[in-house]
């Protein structure tokens, strides 16, 4: 598998789709593709921004024939501005999200009674999602070419407020025409549950989790795909984000 990483480097450069590793590498493991996640993510050489929670739905796990969600690193090529037009460079798919700011490092596990002290400020997302894969996905192949990680689109920061985490209405509409509706609840069971998971799962698998970097929780009313027009995303008090794909 030594080469994988490479590989995956090559195909990122070149703009070309990932090979899928799970054709070639048999009997691949959960721990062996988040090894070569590892290697491709620091082979990139680029500033990490946060992390990203996916396949955080059930029958998105059951698509892609894996039974848990996984975890990708997020880059800061990848923040987009809203201001500006986005002309995304590969096929990609809209997500809206909820995201936790670091208040600190964190090198320890966290769990549901200490997990918010880890945050300092929560704020509406939209993932710009891309798997990118030359044949259809499956998980396995998600976790090693890093979860389908592209882009994302940061809103309004607030407190976090431990009451209201989980009540937040998230909306995208192209035009007049909504797209994805849900609540910030169906993460993982909450938003509290979703980031102990994000953080836990990512100190297992050898990331360092700094001060100011973002944890994207997860997909809220499914997604869609990134369509040329003007998008609204809505999410209740946290405001909105208003975005154009060209």
């Amino acid at each position: 598998m030594s080469d994988w990483p490479q590989k995956f480097l090559h195909a990122f450069k070149e703009l070309h789709h990932y090979d899928s590793i799970t054709a070639e590498q048999e009997g691949l493991s959960l721990a062996d593709a988040y090894d070569v996640q590892h290697q491709y993510v620091h082979l990139r050489k680029e500033t990490i921004t946060g992390f990203k929670a996916a396949l955080t739905a059930p029958q998105a796990q059951a698509a892609m024939g894996i039974n848990v969600p996984i975890i990708g690193a997020l880059f800061a090529r990848g923040e987009f501005n809203a201001a500006e037009p986005i002309q995304p460079t590969k096929s990609a798919l809209l997500e809206t999200e909820i995201g936790f700011r670091l208040a600190h490092a964190v090198t320890d596990p966290v769990n549901d009674a200490n997990v918010l002290d880890t945050v300092n400020a929560c704020i509406p997302m939209i993932e710009i999602a891309s798997p990118n894969l030359a044949t259809k996905p499956n998980g396995l192949d998600l976790i090693a070419t890093n979860a389908a990680s592209y882009g994302y689109l940061l809103g309004e920061a607030a407190a976090v407020d431990a009451a209201e985490i989980d009540t937040y209405e998230a909306t995208l509409a192209r035009g007049d025409e909504t797209l994805l509706s849900g609540t910030s609840a169906e993460v993982l069971g909450g938003q509290r549950q979703a980031l102990v998971f994000l953080i836990n799962e990512a100190l297992t698998r050898g990331y360092a989790l700094e001060a100011g970097q973002i944890l994207m929780t997860g997909s809220i009313g499914g997604m869609v795909p990134a369509q040329p027009g003007s998008y609204t995303a809505t999410f209740g008090p946290l405001g909105e984000i208003d975005f154009e794909i060209t």
